[in-house]
């Protein structure tokens, strides 16, 4: 794909995120444009995925369309006159102050919550008396909040007492709310099509109103761990279709710290995993 920074070089670019440029596009308004970067334990690497944009894209329109009856989101309403290259990549959004967390909500054990659980017996901190296995399903969502680390630095697992100290009570108590109640609502709706949400993250803003509302990506397989489900044997395959592969990957090939050139048959891995989460999902299929 042709350099954003050329295609959409009349717009200031505000912020460049690990995969996400981010330009001013008007006073009251943003245009986030989705990249084919790809990122893992918090680096970045050059190597670009071609087609991954445009999934990530695609899929957080849908469930930001498919949500919005439980909390509003940041996706403005105007026709984007772009280049045609970089158009289907791009999201025109509302300005908002961005909330330094990230909402993240479990419904199964798995990734670092399960290494955690494994080794001290907490997740996020707080004891946990009931005996899991790995991939288990909790008795009920489960909320444990990060810190929305500046690109580069990672994020830090924090408590409810210390997100309150962030952004205080009601803002802590409403997100929480607000988070598992989506959570809820993709996990039924996504079980249905044949995917399990194993676990996910949101980050939210507040507007000129001090309203808050949804923002960055939802529900894509960037900030979501899924799973394939056959409905008819009720059996899930643990194989995640998202970033997980990558990162699997990296681990096996004693990756340290430093960039690669990714391998085509990898890249062509990832790309099916992304449009298979996509396809099921959406139904476009």
């Amino acid at each position: 794909m042709e350099n954003p920074d050329t295609s959409l070089s009349k717009y200031n670019l505000a912020f460049k995120g690990k995969v996400r440029n981010i330009y001013n596009y008007d006073d009251n308004k943003l245009l986030i444009y989705t990249s084919d970067r790809i990122s893992a334990f918090d680096y970045v690497f050059n190597d670009e995925v071609k087609g991954k944009g445009l999934l990530l894209t695609k899929m957080a329109k849908f469930w930001f369309n498919k949500t919005r009856h439980i909390v509003s989101n940041h996706i403005a309403n105007g026709d984007l006159d772009l280049p045609s290259n970089v158009r289907d990549n791009c999201m025109l959004v509302t300005k908002t102050k961005v909330l330094p967390i990230e909402a993240i909500v479990r419904g199964h054990l798995a990734g670092s919550a399960w290494n955690t659980y494994e080794a001290t017996q907490k997740i996020n901190g707080i004891p946990v008396t009931k005996e899991y296995k790995r991939y288990d399903k909790f008795d009920a969502p489960i909320f444990t909040p990060s810190t929305k680390a500046k690109l580069g630095d990672k994020d830090i697992n924090i408590g409810m007492k210390e997100m309150q100290n962030l952004i205080g009570k009601e803002l802590t108590n409403s997100i929480q709310k607000i988070s598992i109640e989506l959570f809820e609502f993709a996990y039924n709706f996504a079980k249905e099509k044949g995917v399990i949400i194993a676990d996910t993250k949101f980050e939210f803003g507040l507007d000129s109103n001090n309203k808050l509302i949804l923002i960055d990506e939802i529900f894509t397989p960037d900030c979501s761990r899924f799973w394939l489900y056959d409905k008819k044997l009720k059996k899930l395959n643990y194989d995640a279709f998202d970033k997980q592969f990558f990162r699997d990957y990296l681990i096996q090939n004693n990756w340290d710290n430093e960039q690669i050139i990714i391998p085509s048959n990898v890249k062509e891995k990832i790309i099916s995993k992304y449009k298979t989460a996509y396809d099921l999902i959406t139904n476009e299929i």
